[in-house]
């Protein structure tokens, strides 16, 4: 019980600093910074979208905290804990650059104004959810 309590609380930690990292608390705030990060003409220099931006070190520590929720739900599983998750599973894929997270948050938010008012993090996941499900699983027969 205590195992789980603290896994739950490590998950929701991160999902905080998350949004702290960045101070993007909700998706509309998440937009417009992801909007502006889209928009930097790197075209005559490549450093310039490597340099701290808010939509990069929100996408940074999300990410980060997607990396450590996965690990704990596996940690669990292997020592046989129940691990619960409202998130949809999500596959991602083998490279995804912050400019191209930073266009699909864009167009995921302002075709889901809804999310705009909520938690980033809830529009990010969302996101993710949309763009990368998990294969469909074969039904056993």
């Amino acid at each position: 019980m205590l195992r789980r309590l603290t896994l739950a609380c490590a998950a929701l930690c991160l999902l905080a600093a998350t949004a702290q990292a960045a101070d993007i608390k909700t998706g509309r705030e998440l937009v417009d910074a992801c909007r502006a990060y889209a928009a930097l003409d790197i075209s005559q220099d490549n450093n310039l979208a490597r340099q701290p931006h808010p939509c990069r070190t929100f996408l940074q520590g999300f990410f980060t905290s997607l990396l450590h929720a996965e690990n704990a739900r596996r940690d669990a599983m292997l020592k046989g804990l129940p691990y619960a998750s409202n998130e949809l599973c999500v596959r991602m894929p083998d490279f995804l650059s912050y400019r191209d997270m930073a266009g699909r948050l864009v167009n995921f938010g302002q075709n889901n104004p809804a999310v705009l008012n909520g938690p980033a993090t809830t529009l990010a996941q969302k996101t993710l959810e949309r763009d990368f499900p998990c294969p469909a699983q074969p039904k056993p027969h």
